[in-house]
Order: C-alpha cells, then sequence, then structure tokens
C-alpha cells in the first residue's frame, strides 16, 4: 500500500473541499482511465471473494459517477453478470433522502438531482425491512485516510443512510474506491462520523477493520 500524499488538511473543510476536487479535476484522462480499471479489478476480485464465502450471489449499494469520480461502471456491470443485486442511490429533493433502487442494465441510469446520474424513479426499490440483506456499500467521497476517514461532500447523505442501516440493525461493510491522490495523511473528522472498512486504490488495499 502507498504512503498518503504530504496533502494537510486545512481547517475549513470546505476549503479543503474544493481543493481536493482539484486534485481530482487535475488527472489526466489517461490517468483516470488506467486508475480506474486497476481498481475495478481489485474490487471485482474482493467482491468474488464475498460470494464465495456467502455461497450466493450478493447485493451491493454502489452509485454512478459524477464529475471526476472514479468510473464504477465496469464493476458494477461485473456484478450484476455474476447475478448480484446491485442498487444505486436515487435523491428524493424534498426529503433529501436517499431511495435504493436497483439497476439492472446500463439504460436505468439517468440525469437525476442536480445533474448527479442516478437510477430511473420507477426501478425496484429496495425494502427498508430488508436493508440487513445488503452486504456491501461503495461510499463515494473526496479524500480518505488510511485511518477510514472520509470527507465527502457536505450533504450528510451517506450519514443519514448509515444512520437507516444502524436502525434497521444492519452491518454492510462500507467500502471506499479512489484514486491514489485521494489519499491523505488525515481526513477532518468529527465524532458522529462513520468510518470505512476496506480503502482500495491502484496501489492497493487497506482492510482497516478487518471486516473486508
Amino acid at each position: 500500500m502507498r504512503e498518503a500524499s504530504a496533502i494537510e488538511p486545512l481547517p475549513d473543510k470546505a476549503a479543503f473541499r474544493r481543493r481536493m476536487e482539484q486534485v481530482r479535476a487535475d488527472l489526466s484522462e489517461s490517468l483516470r482511465a488506467r486508475q480506474s480499471a486497476s481498481v475495478c479489478r481489485m474490487a471485482a476480485d474482493r467482491l468474488e471473494v464475498l460470494r464465495r464465502r456467502k455461497g450466493q450471489p450478493l447485493a451491493l449499494l454502489g452509485y454512478l459517477p459524477y464529475r471526476g469520480e472514479l468510473d464504477l461502471r465496469p464493476l458494477l456491470q461485473d456484478c450484476r453478470r455474476h447475478g448480484d443485486i446491485v442498487l444505486a442511490p436515487r435523491i428524493d429533493k424534498t426529503s433529501r433522502r436517499m431511495r435504493l433502487l436497483e439497476i439492472r442494465r446500463a439504460e436505468d441510469e439517468v440525469p437525476g438531482s442536480w445533474g448527479i446520474p442516478e437510477p430511473a424513479a420507477d426501478l425496484p426499490e429496495w425494502p427498508e425491512n430488508r436493508l440487513d440483506g445488503i452486504d456491501v456499500v461503495l461510499v463515494p467521497g473526496l479524500a480518505f485516510d488510511l485511518a477510514g476517514g472520509r470527507i465527502g461532500y457536505g450533504g450528510g447523505f451517506y450519514d443519514r443512510l448509515l444512520e437507516r442501516f444502524g436502525t434497521a440493525g444492519a452491518k454492510p461493510e462500507l467500502w471506499a474506491l479512489a484514486f491514489d491522490g485521494q489519499i491523505v495523511d488525515r481526513v477532518p473528522m468529527e465524532p458522529h462520523d462513520f468510518l470505512l472498512d476496506l480503502l482500495i486504490v491502484p496501489a492497493g488495499m487497506t482492510n482497516i477493520t478487518g471486516r473486508a
């Protein structure tokens, strides 16, 4: 596993987010493509281990990449080929709640809230009383550290989603897939922030909690 970059978090989270957005935006298209493919391959191998351990296909919550995020689409397609249930979030603008909808093919993706790609609104929704059936959640973010820290976009959507998982007694593995440049020495964290179980970047995997 590579060492973290020398980027230090700023006291101002908004300024830190802007800086990390720029770091990601500065990646060349060729580097972005190579690193995305490498990370997806490693994640696919790890998911196959989970399938064998479980003895059946998985249920996985992914997301559709936006604004320079690592491209997960090949990984999600591979999961569908293996018979996994692949979910992605769709944000209800009124309630700011994430609906977890099943994506069965590439054509199920549509432009959504704030221009973020989302599943079409009429796709099957995963029942709230079956949240404990989701095995893995792929969590997006701007920056990560090797202790499981993450900083997102400031909307709190995943914090609220994981509260729902907690209420349901569900404990899915939390994975982050990222570019090497998104790893920093320390992410500014608050007491209520959640920690990741597994971090995958092109340089390797870090199994942070031992769960993954």
